[in-house]
């Protein structure tokens, strides 16, 4: 049997959450998600995954502050920033700071 492969994705609107489920849904992907970057951060300490994808604008912790600690803490994880407030400014920033895609 193939590993699947392992999706955290964080956001802070559920909806959000639920829509990414509805479309990443999948026999391939063993997908988690989580409402803050706090939490993400946690759950990314205590399993392996493959790919996180993140909201960039949440309270408390940041998407850009989520790439950050998975750059130091886990550099073999895809990160994925995702956003409805997209810059030029934000997008090279986060792809200078490792980001695989913003999106």
């Amino acid at each position: 049997m193939d590993k699947k492969t392992a999706i955290l994705i964080i956001d802070d609107e559920d909806i959000v959450l639920r829509s990414c489920l509805r479309i990443l849904k999948n026999d391939a992907y063993e997908i988690d998600t989580v409402l803050s970057g706090d939490e993400g951060v946690k759950r990314a300490a205590e399993k392996d995954y493959d790919i996180v994808i993140t909201d960039l604008k949440m309270p408390g912790m940041s998407g850009m502050d989520v790439l950050a600690d998975m750059r130091k803490n886990r550099p073999e994880v895809t990160v994925i920033i995702f956003t409805g407030y997209a810059t030029v400014e934000n997008a090279r920033e986060a792809l200078k700071a490792g980001a695989f895609d913003y999106i």
